[in-house]
């Protein structure tokens, strides 16, 4: 059953909130933040909702009332608020780009080409389905098991299969790279599309059979429907034999390093040499298996699977990894079901900013080093790298004071965190794309040769040491991650904004979103798998026995706790899949509300407009997770994404935190109340 705040049925008033200030109120400053006036949108408050019965609603509220998602979008919010405001920027970019001299060969040509060669259309209609028939030759062509294996793994071809590789560091070796092989093959976002009892799952299902039947007729196949239920069929057999989202979370259970010649005894029906052969890795001799018990069932299915449903297979999802780039039938169909049906999308983006999207996704770091030079003030970087050390700082606080950790383990988790480095903004190291040919009338010829350059440095990594200069993408990209074999908080340029960064607005405001964000990244190094690397981003067993029981007891609440939220009739949050995020989420919330007071170096937070600076923490981490989704949307996040909801990225975690009952005056009988001994605290 859900919990009642999820209802947003809350009418309380707010008078607690304004009468809590004690200190004088003050003057913003005479610099204007981006949001006036002190970066908080005030009209965006529900004031009629009291803090205790929905805090993300009282935030939120009368925002979440007035604004509508746009028609070319399946959710609204605060990412793509920066992410639009990207977009506007990187349009300077190739504006002035069209207008200059560029030379052939550099970046600024490459950027100005892959963008025209999207934009014309009229071209793209013209030759039509030209540029892909040799792939499609290929595809019809084979002749055995070990044809359709080769062109699995072919990365030039996006293809998808049973199994998929790819190249990252080694858990238990993090200065050198390793191959990781996993299951793959589905066509819809989770194995539970195809097997939830569920009336609007079992309409999806259906429209993505008439999907895939529709891609097969544009390309002209013949018995394109009896076709499609084949592969429909396969992908159901495939979706049998996965792990759930939760088990494919565990650090131990998917690190399994296998000699090839071990691989191809333990999972005989696929030939795994031919396989590597085609993406380029013939000469491995050992992978990391992740999801080993599914490997064995896997081959076998493919070995039994005639080849003629491989051929519509693997034809279907050609059409599909690449319909973006052929003409417009096969374009709008990919959009009608994935944007439209599984998304709630109503209306695909202007070609213009899609084109915008493939540039930026395509060529992220050329586009990021102009972007940079351009548009990222230096001094939000000098600010973000104090605000990260506050974060640092409050968090060995709090590891150094924690009660259920004996001092063998504080000690490893503090050295740990010292050894954590932080990249932010952009890298000091650029990627190079001096071996990428762009042609203006070629795009998917563009895109192939991208592919193939972006294979060729997935090859070239397994022969030298890990890169620790490198980024893995680009700083204008409006999220923040963290490495745990690098021991990494990556927070790029794309974050330093508003609304989670403003120089120029309140420094609680600041912290509370994109301080909250920096303390979920650290977090991740201390939830329930990134605690299992070490502090120089080894996979070992660093804890005691007891503490790591200890640690999993505080786990297992947390989950329990998010198991009882039901954001959609008949689907809960699932605790176990989303426990990483959930523990970093509750850990960035509170390591940044002592950040801040740690910041103030004793001094009193001023009180605006009726907030003191410790309410105002809590309404950042509300402002930096302001979003609304289509149900469409949303179902498919419940199923298959890491993250609860937004909602619950803010109420879930401030109802288990002392300070916020404190700050808002939280009571026994307030819908979000909860009991201290059932609140969780770890970090």
């Amino acid at each position: 059953m859900a919990h009642k705040f999820m209802t947003f049925a809350g009418v309380f008033a707010v008078a607690a909130v304004t009468q809590m200030a004690s200190a004088q109120e003050v003057t913003p400053p005479d610099s204007k933040p981006f949001i006036e006036p002190w970066g908080y949108p005030l009209e965006a408050l529900d004031r009629d909702t009291k803090p205790g019965n929905d805090f993300f609603r009282f935030a939120n509220g009368t925002w979440l009332d007035t604004t509508e998602i746009p028609v070319d979008r399946s959710g609204y919010g605060f990412s793509i608020v920066m992410g639009e405001r990207n977009e506007e920027r990187i349009a300077i970019i190739i504006d002035d780009l069209s207008e200059a001299k560029v030379k052939r060969g550099t970046d600024a040509q490459r950027i100005r080409g892959l963008y025209r060669s999207f934009l014309d259309v009229e071209r793209i209609e013209e030759i039509g389905l030209k540029p892909f028939e040799d792939d499609l030759a290929e595809i019809r062509d084979v002749k055995t098991h070990e044809d359709v294996a080769r062109l699995m793994a072919d990365p030039i071809l996006a293809l998808d299969g049973p199994f998929g590789s790819f190249v990252w560091i080694n858990s238990t070796k993090p200065d050198e790279y390793i191959t990781w092989v996993g299951h793959e093959g589905l066509g819809l976002p989770d194995k539970s599309y195809f097997e939830r009892d569920d009336a609007r799952l079992a309409n999806v299902r259906d429209a993505y059979l008439s999907h895939i039947g529709a891609m097969l007729a544009l390309l002209g196949v013949e018995a394109a429907e009896h076709k499609a239920q084949a592969v429909f069929d396969l992908e159901k057999s495939i979706a049998a034999l996965h792990w759930s989202r939760a088990d494919r979370r565990d650090a131990n259970r998917t690190y399994n390093p296998m000699d090839i010649s071990a691989l191809e005894d333990f999972a005989p029906g696929f030939p795994w040499r031919p396989y590597f052969d085609g993406a380029g890795l013939g000469d491995i001799e050992t992978v990391v298996v992740q999801e080993k018990e599914a490997f064995p069932g896997l081959a076998d299915l493919f070995a039994t699977t005639p080849l003629d449903v491989w051929r519509d297979y693997l034809t279907f999802h050609y059409l599909s990894a690449n319909a973006r780039y052929m003409p417009r039938a096969f374009d709008d169909e990919s959009f009608a079901f994935y944007g439209k049906t599984l998304s709630g999308q109503q209306q695909q983006r202007e070609r213009n900013k899609r084109g915008i999207d493939i540039v930026n996704s395509l060529l992220d770091q050329a586009v990021g080093k102009i972007y940079i030079e351009r548009f990222f003030p230096e001094e939000s970087k000098r600010q973000m790298a104090e605000l990260f050390e506050n974060v640092r700082s409050a968090l060995k606080t709090r590891i150094q004071n924690l009660s259920w950790m004996t001092p063998a383990t504080k000690k490893d988790a503090l050295a740990k965190l010292e050894k954590m480095t932080a990249k932010i903004a952009y890298p000091e190291k650029w990627r190079e794309y001096d071996n990428v040919r762009i042609k203006s009338k070629d795009l998917f010829g563009n895109v192939k040769r991208i592919r193939a350059a972006d294979a060729n440095l997935d090859i070239e990594r397994l022969s030298q040491p890990v890169d620790r200069a490198e980024w893995f993408t680009g700083p204008q990209t409006v999220n923040a991650f963290y490495s745990p074999t690098r021991n990494e908080a990556f927070i790029p340029a794309g974050y330093i904004q508003s609304p989670l960064f403003d120089p120029n607005a309140d420094p609680a405001l600041n912290y509370g979103a994109i301080g909250s964000i920096v303390g979920h990244e650290i977090g991740h190094g201390f939830d329930d798998q990134g605690s299992k690397y070490d502090g120089e981003g080894v996979l070992r067993d660093w804890w005691t026995e007891e503490d790591r029981a200890a640690f999993d007891a505080l786990g297992d609440r947390l989950a329990e706790q998010f198991n009882q939220y039901e954001p959609l009739p008949g689907i809960k949050v699932n605790g176990r899949q989303t426990l990483g995020e959930n523990i970093g989420d509750l850990a960035g919330v509170i390591i940044t509300y002592h950040a801040y007071l740690l910041s103030l170096d004793g001094e009193a937070p001023p009180v605006l407009d009726g907030f003191t600076g410790q309410q105002r923490v809590f309404l950042g981490r509300a402002q930096a997770r302001r979003y609304k989704r289509t149900e469409e949307s949303l179902r498919r996040r419940l199923l298959s994404a890491p993250h609860s909801p937004m909602s619950l990225r803010v109420n879930g975690m401030v109802r288990n935190i002392d300070e916020w009952y404190e700050a808002f005056d939280v009571k026994p009988g307030d819908e979000m109340y909860l009991p201290p001994e059932e609140r969780v605290r770890i970090w």
